[in-house]
């Protein structure tokens, strides 16, 4: 069943050989939600901080998008281009490629949990603020070098500091009213009608993301958030934020309440939707990798959705095309 288990929160513990003394962020703990669902295109985790740690060291990516959403309790965002503070609903984008060294830090005196998603590249650099240290992608595993690329031995051994410069990037936390707003969607008619009670905010998009989608969503009472689908090329995971969705899969419906996640691996063949049957609101936020490759199924119709590359259309299942979208 996509809808997540989630475990209770783990003790918290001490990353080994990741920093040195001097640059160790203090104890965390996390619980790996998007493995547990099964997701293997983007990670999902949930991350616990007490008072006085930080998220990690202060860093950013070459290939990989990041995704953060406050959860509980007060964090401060930490990036070299300033602070900021940070509350329960409140979001941050950090694109890849760009130069903006981040991390959080719970100063408060209280335990504080935010989710964290980030698309996963073979490719990928992660650079350290500030010191001559970054994480590549060798054999497999993370190892961590001097930006030259020379292997760390051991991996937390201390290393210069570097004078980076200031970006001159925007901040990374994401201003959901000055987002794009969207509602309805793209299905050709007679589909259209069942998203006629959705719109959603692209918060991926405003912040600058194109490995990863994100977007939060408000379905009205009665309504739906899709047809139900599912994905070849394409991981998906939610997390309900407000109010009460029902989770209708092939055989099976599943209420949803704030706080429980569902994630469903490209290629897994269980249709899925959810819908709102009460009288209020319901809000959840969705994430899926944007492959440049995917093919849609609808199970409960005669409609097939395909990506490739720049090109989207709808066909029927005998291969009619229908609308480009």
């Amino acid at each position: 069943m996509p809808r997540i288990d989630l475990p209770p929160r783990p003790e918290f513990e001490l990353t080994q050989g990741y920093a040195p003394p001097e640059h160790d962020p203090g104890p965390f703990a996390s619980i790996p939600v998007g493995e547990i669902g099964g997701l293997t295109r983007f990670g999902v985790r949930i991350e616990t901080l007490p008072p006085g740690s930080a998220s990690s060291m202060r860093h950013w990516h070459s290939e990989e998008d990041e995704f953060a959403l406050l959860l509980d309790g007060e964090l401060t965002l930490v990036e070299d281009t300033g602070e900021t503070e940070m509350r329960p609903g409140e979001a941050a984008g950090f694109p890849r490629g760009r130069p903006n060294g981040h991390h959080f830090v719970n100063r408060s005196a209280a335990e504080a949990s935010f989710l964290i998603a980030g698309n996963r590249s073979p490719a990928d650099i992660c650079t350290y603020s500030g010191q001559d240290r970054q994480c590549r992608q060798i054999g497999g595993r993370g190892v961590m070098t001097r930006r030259d690329g020379t292997p760390l031995e051991p991996s937390d051994a201390s290393v210069p500091t570097v004078e980076d410069p200031v970006p001159d990037v925007p901040g990374a936390v994401i201003d959901a009213a000055a987002a794009p707003h969207l509602s309805g969607g793209s299905y050709p008619p007679p589909h259209d009608a069942v998203t006629t009670r959705r719109s959603w905010i692209r918060l991926g998009a405003a912040a600058g993301l194109t490995r990863l989608g994100v977007n939060l969503v408000t379905i009205a009472p009665g309504g739906f958030s899709s047809l139900r689908h599912w994905h070849t090329g394409v991981d998906e995971f939610l997390i309900m934020r407000a109010g009460e969705l029902t989770l209708v899969e092939d055989e099976a419906e599943t209420p949803m309440r704030p706080g429980d996640c569902a994630a469903f691996p490209a290629g897994n063949g269980i249709g899925h939707h959810l819908r709102n049957d009460t009288d209020a609101p319901a809000v959840f936020l969705v994430m899926s990798d944007t492959n440049e490759r995917d093919t849609c199924h609808y199970p409960d119709v005669d409609l097939v959705a395909h990506v490739d590359g720049a090109r989207r259309w709808y066909r029927l299942r005998d291969g009619t095309v229908i609308k480009e979208f």
